[in-house]
C-alpha cells in the first residue's frame, strides 16, 4: 500500500542522511574516484574509507528506486488527487538535484561547499515525503473508514506559525552546513581535513569561522524562538500541542549536542549524531506543517474522488 511504500521511502531517506554525515566526518567523500561507477581502470584498494563510500552510494541507489516506484504508484493510481502529485512531483525533481550534484561534486572534486547544496536539497527532499506519507496515510484511513479529523478555525491558525517553524529549521540547518562544509567549524580547532579531501589548501580565517559560528548560534536562536511562539499557539488552539512538546525536546537535545560538538572539537561520534538530530528536526517540523494543512487537502481529495464517482451514477440515472 502506498502510505507503507512512502514511509519506507522517507527511512530510507533518512538512513542515507546520516551516512552522509558518516562519509563527512570520516572524509570518505572521494574513497571512489569516479562516478557512478568507483574507478575507470578497476576496484580502489579495499579500505574503511571505500567501504563507506559504497555503502553510501548503495543506499543511494535504494533511495533512487524507492522514490520512482512512490511516483509510478502515485501517478497510475492516485493522479486525480492534486495534492500527492505535486508533492512527489517536486520530491523526484529534488532527487535529480541530489543525484546531479553529488555526481558533480565527486567528478570534478568541488569544493567543500557545494555540499552545502546536498545537505539543504536533503532535507527538503525528507521533508516532502513526510508530508506525502502523511498524505497517504491519512487518505488510507479514510478509505477503512478511520476517522479523519476535520478542518477547524484553531488548527487554520497555526498553518503560519508552522510555516516560519519550518522555515526556521531550514534556515538553521543552512548556515550549520555552511559553517561545516566551508571549513569554518575545522579551521576552529586548526584542522583542515575536509577541505583536503576537496582539494582545498587554505582554510577559513579565524574571523570568518567565528562569524559563521555566530550566525549558526543566531539561526538556531530564531528556531527556538519559532518552535516556543508555535508551542504557545498550539496550546492556545488545543491543536498539535504534542507534536510542539517533541519539537522542543528535539531542538533542546540539538543545542547540548551543538555545545557538546564544539566542546569536544567536532568529535565524530558527536557530530555524526548532531547532524541526524537536525534531520529528526526538520522532519518533525515537517510533519508538523503537514498536519495543519492535511485537512483541506483531504477534503480536495474526496471531493475528487466523488468526482470521478459522478458519470457512473448519472449513467446509472439514464
Amino acid at each position: 500500500m502506498l502510505h507503507r511504500l512512502s514511509w519506507w521511502t522517507t527511512l530510507a531517506i533518512g538512513v542515507q542522511m546520516v551516512l552522509g554525515g558518516i562519509i563527512v566526518g570520516k572524509d570518505a567523500g572521494f574513497a571512489c574516484p569516479n562516478w557512478p561507477l568507483c574507478g575507470k581502470s578497476g576496484m580502489p584498494p579495499i579500505n574503511g574509507s571505500l567501504i563507506l563510500e559504497l555503502s553510501h552510494r548503495a543506499s543511494a541507489m535504494i533511495v533512487l528506486v524507492l522514490v520512482l516506484l512512490v511516483a509510478i504508484v502515485v501517478l497510475v493510481s492516485h493522479r486525480s488527487q492534486r495534492a500527492m502529485v505535486t508533492t512527489v512531483s517536486l520530491a523526484v525533481v529534488s532527487l535529480i538535484l541530489q543525484v546531479v550534484v553529488g555526481g558533480l561534486i565527486v567528478l570534478f572534486t568541488l569544493p567543500g561547499v557545494f555540499t552545502t547544496i546536498d545537505v539543504i536539497n536533503s532535507m527538503i527532499m525528507l521533508a516532502l515525503f513526510v508530508h506525502l506519507s502523511n498524505i497517504a496515510t491519512r487518505e488510507y484511513q479514510g478509505r477503512i473508514g478511520q476517522r479523519v479529523a476535520g478542518q477547524d478555525e484553531r488548527l487554520r491558525s497555526l498553518v503560519t506559525p508552522a510555516w516560519i517553524l519550518f522555515s526556521a529549521g531550514l534556515l538553521a540547518v543552512l548556515v550549520g552546513a555552511l559553517f561545516r562544509h566551508t571549513g569554518a567549524s575545522e579551521a576552529l580547532f586548526g584542522q583542515n581535513a575536509y577541505l583536503l579531501s576537496h582539494n582545498q589548501t587554505t582554510p577559513p580565517s579565524q574571523s570568518v569561522s567565528m562569524t559563521l559560528l555566530s550566525l549558526h548560534m543566531v539561526t538556531g536562536v530564531i528556531a527556538a524562538v519559532a518552535v516556543l511562539w508555535f508551542a504557545w499557539m498550539a496550546k492556545r488552539a488545543g491543536r498539535l500541542w504534542r507534536a510542539a512538546v517533541t519539537g522542543i525536546v528535539l531542538l533542546v537535545a540539538q543545542v547540548m549536542l551543538g555545545i557538546f560538538t564544539l566542546a569536544t572539537q567536532l568529535q565524530f561520534t558527536v557530530a555524526t549524531i548532531h547532524w541526524s538530530v537536525a534531520g529528526a528536526i526538520v522532519a518533525m517540523f515537517a510533519w508538523i506543517l503537514s498536519e495543519a494543512h492535511i485537512a483541506p487537502i483531504m477534503k480536495a481529495s474526496q471531493e475528487a474522488n466523488s468526482a470521478e464517482l459522478v458519470p457512473e451514477a448519472g449513467g446509472a440515472v439514464h
